[in-house]
Parts: structure tokens; sequence; C-alpha cells
């Protein structure tokens, strides 16, 4: 072969290569950026729909504590929160959140407690919701930490 064509074979693969470095480096880099957006996005998803449920299950089970059933809506509405964690969260949470709904369902059917059996249930118990609540909490701190991705991350 002949030298002059290797040279300018060499000069024009090596400045490919040079000039292939950075617009790879950038796809990877902004692929990566991409996709801890999209974390972060989701993790505040989880956290705003954890906060609307304990809010929601502590108000209803604090109702269920003093008085039976007005009607299903406010049921209906936990319900759908739960939906919506099943859709998002991971099964021990899910479990977590489906365990408070029954704790509640069954404290409506319960006679109503007098006021010494709520201040000793305060003073020595960790109660439903804290129990609720440190398990959500940690599930969304596992998340963040590890950064699991959800499924459609991984594809």
């Amino acid at each position: 072969m002949n030298p002059a064509i290797i040279s300018a074979l060499a000069a024009l693969g090596g400045s490919s290569v040079g000039a292939l470095a950075p617009v790879l480096s950038n796809f990877i880099l902004e692929r990566s950026v991409t996709r801890r957006e999209l974390l972060n996005r989701q993790i505040a998803q989880r956290e705003t729909l954890y906060s609307d449920f304990i809010n929601e299950a502590s108000r209803i089970y604090a109702k269920s504590v003093m008085r039976n059933l007005d009607g299903m809506d406010e049921l209906v509405s936990l319900y759908a929160l739960v939906s919506w964690i099943r859709l998002m969260a991971t099964e021990p949470v899910v479990h977590e959140a489906e365990t408070f709904v029954k704790l509640i369902v069954t404290r409506f059917g319960e006679p109503k407690p007098t006021f010494e059996q709520i201040r000793n249930a305060a003073l020595h118990q960790r109660g439903a919701s804290g129990s609720l609540q440190f398990g959500l909490t940690q599930r969304a701190a596992n998340h963040s930490q590890t950064g699991e991705l959800s499924a459609t991350l991984r594809n």
C-alpha cells in the first residue's frame, strides 16, 4: 500500500475518533442527568402521595375513634390513595397502607373509647399511624439512598 494513503487514513481515523469522543461523552452525561431528574421527580411524587395518605388516613382514623361512620366518601378517597400507592410503591409499602385502612375500617365498628383509654394509648403506645408513617418514610429513604429506579427507568 502507498504510504501516503496510509498516512491519510491514519489522520482521518484519528480525527474521527477525536471528534466522536466528546459527542459520546456528552450523550452519556445527558442520559445520566435525565435519569437522575426522572428519579428525583418520582421520589417527589411518592413523598407527596405518602404525605397525602398519611394526612387523610390520620384524619379518618381520628374520626373512627370518636364516632361511627357517617358516609363512605372518606373511605372511598382513602381507597383511591391506596390505589395510587399500588401504582407507585413497593409491595411492603402497599401492605402497610392496606393494613392501616383495614385498621380504620375495623375501628369504625368498635365502641367509642373513654378519655382514659385514649390517654393511655397515646402515652404508652406508638400508635398505628406512627408505624405507618415510619414504614413509608423508611421506604422513601431507602429508595433515595440506593438510587433504586422504577421499572420504566430500568428499560
